[in-house]
């Protein structure tokens, strides 16, 4: 609360959202808060949405703020700060008014986007909160053009139009999808209804069918490993919009919201499906199991934990498990997936300097957040999804050997679900209560009956070399690495492409560019005479043996010069989890608990 100040009794709180102008790009909003008794109410905007660790700082495009009393006279108002509008309520007669404007234009998982098509709509970018009354109850009463259906996950109809929410919190966490053409299916699975809306820019009419069989399968998957969720129904909020640069997705409490790049029938099935698996899993990681202070929330500021390795990138392990589980990925693709991931560490310098727990803490550096000026970010960090996903695998294993393949992680999962989630509530928001980044470590102890504190002290809170064959081993696995047979010898730079040739954006440590002077931000124009500016970089470098002194035409400053740098021998980039032959009854064991009936 601003001030420190206790609030008073609850309010009765409605909020209308009006979308009746889709090309504007306009939310029309309104807050009606009764029972008023408080001198003064403060309205604030969060400055970042749960799910994305970014300072965002909605309250950038609010217009037209307003307030009035219970009989409609004006109230004085004042802006505290970048997101929190003081609106004076003593002559406000019980009841306080607030009008706004938002503007949206964004299609993904953290900002609305409000067109000709749709409006797609996030909680965070559109709903102030009454300082010191989000535990409240709350109304909302939408209107949208005629013919429009509503899709949340606070309902199943898609023509209701007055929705109801326990909190703030639960309001902002159910995103709303508003369209004409909006197509939805349904099944039930283990009692919970689970729907799929498609909103679609290319098809008209999308065949849903092969979507509806794909996600009914990991979802069948997940539901039974984990304890039964307490909601009813789920909602997949699905969109094909190609063009985007970035595909997406964001949790929610019992909705889904996701982003493909490519039309459903061309691609957009299997770029949405990993992700849809991700956000599944998420309803118990980090919405429901969640670490300390990631519920509620603080909306004003960063919340900062060393656990989102745990929450999100765990998750991500689980979300390629499933997809195996289920029989939508075979084992090779599920290998395969995880060499994957194993690749993308190993290339990442910035492993040397930051533990998957720096990386978790520092996601407000990085998660989306734009960047106003040049960082050093491609050689000092990692992606906290990529090495959690990568220490979800060896965190799995190594309990499966430890126990001599009696327990897993699965059963770390289910037995901190039920500690935390199911513990007596610590505050309005939803049962339970946060767990701590060394919780994590207590449980797989506990579990296993092992000390697994020297594996996070060197491999989670530390940075050392991850132990890949040690524990792959173990179920007769094994990690093999090898060069490509056409690899060029290595610059170590990474480039974008200008129309004078390559763009230097990043040059990685200890490499042959560093050595010889290289420097980010250089142009370069050609490798011994021969152009760049259509040629791509490998191609030039391939003719060359390892160690060969080349001469580089360099752009710097404006200026052309010539550097001579000394190759590197080529980086190894074939990653593959191999099955050992004639493995012992104890490999064998533990990669039959894994893999299944597949393992072989």
């Amino acid at each position: 609360m601003v001030g420190g100040e206790l609030a008073a009794g609850p309010l009765e709180l409605e909020y209308h959202l009006s979308v009746t102008r889709p090309t504007t790009h306009l939310a029309d909003i309104e807050i009606r808060a009764r029972g008023v008794t408080e001198p003064t109410l403060d309205f604030v905007m969060p400055a970042w949405a749960p799910g994305r660790y970014a300072i965002y700082d909605f309250a950038k495009n609010v217009q037209e703020f307003s307030a009035a009393g219970a009989h409609g006279q004006p109230l004085a108002w004042k802006k505290l700060d970048k997101q929190t509008w003081r609106v004076e309520a003593r002559e406000a007669g019980g009841a306080v008014r607030v009008r706004y404007r938002v503007y949206g234009n964004d299609l993904s998982g953290s900002f609305s986007q409000i067109d000709s098509t749709h409006a797609s709509l996030n909680g965070p970018s559109l709903f102030m909160y009454v300082d010191g009354h989000k535990p409240d109850p709350v109304t909302l009463r939408v209107e949208a053009p005629p013919g429009w259906k509503l899709i949340s996950g606070l309902s199943l109809s898609e023509t209701e139009r007055t929705l109801q929410a326990g909190n703030y919190d639960l309001l902002i966490d159910t995103p709303l999808e508003i369209s004409p053409s909006v197509r939805s299916a349904q099944f039930v699975e283990r009692g919970k209804t689970i729907r799929i809306a498609v909103h679609s820019l290319t098809e008209e009419h999308p065949d849903l069918s092969a979507l509806l069989d794909n996600v009914k399968k990991f979802v069948s998957s997940q539901l039974a490993m984990m304890p039964e969720p307490d909601f009813p129904h789920f909602t997949f909020l699905c969109h094909f919009a190609p063009g985007l640069p970035l595909g997406d997705g964001m949790e929610h409490l019992n909705s889904a919201s996701l982003i493909a790049r490519h039309p459903l029938s061309r691609g957009g099935l299997e770029e949405i499906l990993e992700t849809a698996s991700h956000e599944f899993f998420h309803v118990w990681n980090v919405k429901r199991l969640r670490p300390a202070g990631l519920g509620p929330f603080d909306y004003t500021r960063e919340v900062y934990t060393n656990a989102l390795w745990f929450a999100e990138g765990v998750t991500t392990y689980y979300s390629f498990v499933h997809l195996y589980r289920s029989g939508l990925w075979t084992r090779e693709r599920f290998l395969e997936r995880l060499a994957e991931e194993i690749r993308t560490l190993e290339f990442e310098p910035g492993q040397k300097l930051m533990s998957a727990e720096s990386a978790s803490f520092h996601a407000w550096f990085y998660d989306r957040s734009p960047q106003m000026q040049q960082t050093n970010f491609a050689n000092t960090t990692i992606n906290y999804y990529n090495k959690g996903a990568v220490l979800g695998l060896l965190l799995d294993l190594e309990i499966r050997a430890r126990s001599g393949g009696c327990k897993s992680l699965d059963d770390v999962m289910v037995a901190m679900y039920r500690k935390f989630y199911a513990a007596p509530p610590e505050s309005y928001y939803l049962p339970g209560r946060g767990y701590a980044e060394e919780d994590i470590l207590s449980m797989a102890n506990e579990i296993t009956g092992t000390d697994f504190k020297e594996f996070f002290d060197r491999y989670v809170r530390g940075t050392e070399p991850l132990p890949y064959n040690a524990v792959l081993n173990a179920a007769g696995l094994n990690l093999r690495v090898a060069t490509a047979p056409d690899a060029a010898p290595s610059l170590g730079v990474l480039t974008t492409r200008v129309p004078a040739g390559l763009r230097i954006t990043a040059v990685r440590p200890g490499s042959a560019a560093e050595r010889g002077g290289l420097s980010r931000d250089d142009i370069l124009k050609a490798v011994d005479e021969l152009s760049l500016a259509t040629a791509e970089l490998q191609e030039r470098l391939r003719i060359y043996p390892p160690k060969t002194e080349v001469p580089f035409t360099v752009e710097r400053h404006g200026r052309e010069s010539r550097i001579f740098v000394v190759l590197d021998p080529p980086i190894p980039s074939q990653y593959s989890i191999e099955v050992l032959p004639q493995p012992t009854p104890q490999q064998l064991a533990v990669r039959a608990g894994w893999l299944g009936k597949r393992a072989e």
